[in-house]
């Protein structure tokens, strides 16, 4: 039998269960005549006669006692998943698993991740802070969290938040090097740079002038795979930083490292983005969970350019 007259077995049961196309046709909210099709496209579809009906009587013939007996079971296991599902909905439990960059995760998303769980204790965290580009689908990976340009996708993303990239260096390297005017100028200071960027040696900008993207060379000291390092390395005078503006925003503020180049912006824009598969339904703890980082992105300054 076709997978396609399953469909039809709910309308079965009920028939049998009332006794009647017209009590089966309320209950369902559907026409007696659509009941009726539904019954005749499934005896067509199992090439047997399942119910002897006159104007006044309905009886299941024999082949329809042992289909009626199967279906009553398959009915009940399909109104207990429907139960469980809508449970899943209205309580969200069960495993969500959660990937996002390592500096971001240990800077903002650590504690609100906390927070999440100690408000849905039956929604079983699994959080990996990881700077490797991963596959949500083959690593079963429920959402993940990027600061990127986003590029054409098979996954749907949903924006959290702007992301100001920022380039800046500590008093001491500019004392010795000097601050670049002009983009033009990097290929004469000492830049760290982050090893899993797509472009390497090259910094690309939107000039203020024309509003053009253009693309400015530049001499790479030393490379990280860690923006905790790089901020690290920029703080002591290795040399002159690009990254997210979280990263740095309190040296910033506290003077341990001075923007330059302000007047020019990163080219393409970054943003904070969560990652998810496509899916037409999605699950409740997925909702919740993108929902409350979105507002806590909404709410934090740390995301905002530092001053």
């Amino acid at each position: 039998m076709s997978m396609h007259y399953l469909s039809y077995i709910p309308t079965f049961v009920k028939v049998v269960e009332r006794q009647s196309f017209s009590g089966a046709a309320r209950d369902l909210g559907m026409t007696k005549s659509a009941v009726s099709k539904h019954i005749q496209a499934l005896e067509e579809g199992l090439k047997v006669r399942l119910l002897n009906r006159t104007t006044r009587t309905l009886a299941l013939t024999e082949e329809g006692q042992i289909f009626y007996a199967k279906c009553t079971h398959i009915v009940e296991e399909l109104e207990s998943a429907e139960q469980q599902v809508h449970n899943l909905n209205e309580n969200p439990s069960g495993v969500l698993k959660v990937n996002a960059p390592t500096s971001f995760g240990a800077l903002f998303l650590a504690p609100v991740i906390a927070e999440f769980g100690m408000l849905y204790p039956d929604i079983r965290l699994e959080v990996d802070f990881s700077d490797h580009f991963i596959d949500l689908i083959a690593e079963g990976v429920d959402v993940c969290i990027r600061v990127a340009s986003l590029t054409d996708s098979s996954l749907i993303a949903k924006k959290l938040s702007n992301c100001p990239i920022i380039m800046a260096a500590s008093p001491d390297y500019i004392s010795k090097h000097g601050t670049p005017q002009h983009p033009d100028a990097l290929i004469n200071h000492r830049f760290i740079e982050y090893s899993y960027i797509e472009r390497l040696r090259e910094w690309r900008y939107r000039d203020p002038a024309d509003g053009k993207e253009k693309m400015a060379p530049i001499t790479v000291m030393m490379r990280a795979n860690n923006a905790q390092m790089m901020r690290a390395a920029a703080v002591a005078g290795v040399g002159i930083i690009n990254v997210p503006s979280f990263i740095i925003a309190d040296d910033i503020r506290e003077g341990r490292l001075v923007r330059v180049l302000t007047d020019y912006v990163n080219a393409p824009e970054r943003n904070i983005y969560a990652l998810f598969p496509h899916s037409r339904f999605m699950s409740a703890k997925l909702r919740l969970f993108i929902d409350f980082l979105a507002q806590k992105c909404t709410q934090q300054a740390i995301l905002g350019a530092a001053s």
